[in-house]
Parts: structure tokens; sequence; C-alpha cells
């Protein structure tokens, strides 16, 4: 590590320069210049103190702003891959919200009190709390990108305390709504049918579910292989599940069979255009041939519109099929372990922390067996 010591015109004052490493924005050489006051003795004791401090990252070269970490941090974050979807996201909360109120801001003079100040804003303005969090998690992570380049020397933002997020239940779609859905599809958009179906059925993800080919189909096994998705930002592409990690899925006989009625309708719809249906060809496609992917968006903009038709209520969502399929295995005793697999959670304390309450009267019910299984008949007080 670099560093000169330059004696200035006036008695007693120097100019200690010392290399601050490369931008990682410009990737040039970057220099820090302080002016120190003393002999030159304790310029030189200065200088070396500087050099270290310079050596920990501990040197910041110029008025960095928010604006400047959230920029820098985001275009890192695209560099080592981030989603493309959360990256959207990220600039939205930026854009929105944190650049118009914080964007001018000094890193150096940045607080928590600030963070916890603005989120309160947010809410009193009529944000959402989810909206707030969202911000929370990108000044986190852009102020933790400024603290490894060594802008800022702490976080604060892992001091802030944005409101918390309440958690409603989750509203699997009923039972008898989701059959008459897929009985009014049927007859309207076969696709959207097998969609619902194999929502209901899998408990897959939209965009698992759009990402399936035939390839993943094993008919004799009955299973479904799930181990890809589709997203949406200004381009449509394929990715990783959200988890990254890949599942097999057995099929119910009624989804099987399904399945492979709209196969057969794909194969003849593809017979028609002279062409043939592959192996590799999207089991959602909109069009025949299965080249193009189902885009997300679409689907949920489908179901909405069969909802609308049968006016059924606006809180019915293409999600709530995946609710279904967790709460009926809940409440048939499945273990909950075999339930997270099933429909691709990390873990099952996920499943546990968003179905609490169905787990809750799950526990209830087996406080019932019990009591019949062990004690019989028995009354409360007798021996």
């Amino acid at each position: 590590m670099q560093g000169s010591k330059r004696r200035e015109r006036r008695p007693g004052t120097w100019e200690l320069r010392v290399d601050a490493g490369e931008d990682p924005l410009t990737r040039k050489r970057q220099q820090k210049s302080v002016t120190f006051h003393g002999t030159s003795r304790q310029a030189d004791v200065a200088l070396a103190e500087l050099i270290t401090k310079s050596a920990r990252g501990q040197v910041s070269v110029g008025q960095r702003t928010v604006a400047h970490a959230v920029e820098a941090g985001l275009r890192q974050a695209e560099l080592e891959g981030l989603e493309p979807t959360t990256l959207r996201n990220y600039r939205t909360s930026a854009e929105c919200h944190v650049l118009p109120a914080l964007g001018s801001r000094r890193l150096s003079h940045l607080s928590a009190e600030h963070l916890d100040r603005f989120y309160g804003a947010l809410v009193e303005a009529g944000y959402s709390r989810s909206t707030v969090r969202g911000c929370h998690v990108l000044l986190c992570r852009v102020l933790d990108q400024a603290k490894r380049w060594g802008w800022v020397a702490v976080n604060v933002g892992r001091d802030a305390r944005p409101p918390r997020q309440h958690t409603s239940n989750p509203k699997p779609v009923p039972i008898d709504v989701a059959r008459s859905m897929i009985d009014e599809a049927a007859n309207v958009n076969p696709t959207l049918a097998t969609l619902i179906v194999l929502a209901a059925d899998t408990g897959a993800r939209r965009g698992e579910l759009c990402a399936l080919r035939w390839r993943h189909v094993d008919e004799s096994a009955g299973t479904l292989r799930i181990e890809a998705a589709i997203g949406e930002t200004n381009v449509v592409y394929e990715k990783d599940t959200k988890t990254h990690q890949h599942r097999t899925v057995t099929l119910s006989s009624f989804a099987l069979d399904w399945l492979l009625d709209h196969r057969d309708r794909h194969a003849k719809a593809c017979a028609l255009c002279g062409i043939e249906l592959s192996d590799d060809a999207y089991v959602l496609a909109p069009e025949p041939g299965g080249l193009k992917p189902l885009h997300p968006s679409s689907a949920t903009r489908a179901f909405s519109r069969l909802r609308g038709r049968m006016e059924l209520p606006s809180w019915i969502h293409l999600h709530g099929l995946r609710h279904l399929q967790v709460t009926q295995l809940l409440d048939a005793g499945i273990p909950l372990r075999s339930v997270s697999g099933r429909v691709g959670h990390r873990n099952p304390s996920t499943t546990t922390n968003i179905y609490a309450h169905w787990i809750q009267e799950s526990d209830a019910h087996s406080a019932k067996v019990v009591g019949c299984r062990i004690w019989g008949s028995a009354e409360r007080g007798q021996p």
C-alpha cells in the first residue's frame, strides 16, 4: 500500500495521499487526500495510520450517496447472477421510493434513524407493509455491498426496524369450486383446465407448471418431474425453481388420465399443422408444437377471466390451488416432511410457518385420535 507526504505553503501543513484501491464501478485506481497540521514526524505517523486504514478498507473516497450505493449494488447483483425478477423488483423499489427520499443523502451521514423515519413515512402515505419490507431488503443488500467495498464502516440497515409484516392465513380454493372451474374451462380453454388440474393435484407453483415439458412426464410411473420454472421481466425466460431443488411428484390417476388426454389433443393439433409433437415441447403451450411456454402472467389472467365469468369471489386465486393441495394433505394426516417435499418448500419449517392454522387444527384432530385409540371410551376422571 503506497502513500506520500507533501509540504503545503502554509507552515506546519501537509498533504497526505494514500492509494485507496480500485473503484468497483470504473475499475480505476483511487487516491485519498488528507490535510494534516503538525510537524514532519507527526505527519509521517499520520500517513502510516492512513495507509493502515486504507489496507483494511476503512478509507472512503469522495462523497458517495445512497444513490451511488444503490446503483453500484444493483449492478454488482446483476453481475453475480441475481434472479432477473428479483432484480426488477429491487429497481422498482429503488426508483419509486428509496431514491426520491434518500438518494441524495451521503452514506457517511446515513443512520438507522433516517431509515426508520423513511419506513414510517411510507406507512403513513398508505403503502403496504410488504412494500416497506421490499425497500428495507434492498437497502440492507446495497449497504452490505458498500461495506464490503469499504464505502461505509457499518451497515445501518441492520439496525433499522421496518414495521412488522402481517401474515394472513392462506385461502385455499374450495374443492367444489375447483371442480366446477375445471368443468367450465374444459369447454372453453382445455389448456387452462389442464393447468387447474395440475395445480390442484401437485401443488406446483405457477412458473413451474408453465415450464413443464412432455419429457418431464413419466406415463409408466405416473410421475411428473419438476426441475425448472418460467420467469418474466421484459422477456420470458426459463430458470431454476424457486428453491433450486428439483423434485418428482406422483400424479393421481385422475390427473394422469387428464394429462394424457391433453397430450392426445395436443398431438392432433400438431398433426393438423403438419408438425410432430416432440418430447421437448411444453405441456401447457398456447400454440401447436409447444415451442413456446405459456406465460405465467397469461395463466393468471386466464384464471381471473374464468373466475369472472363464473361470478366467483375475488379472493379465489390461482395460487389458492397450491394452498388446496397442502391443506388437504395436512388434514389427511400426511407427514409434514412429505407435504413440504411434494410442494417444493425448502424445508418443513416453511410449511409450518405458512400453514400454522391448519397444523393447529390437525393437532386438535390428533388429540381426538389419541383420546379414542389410547383411552378408548373411558370418561374423564375414571381410572
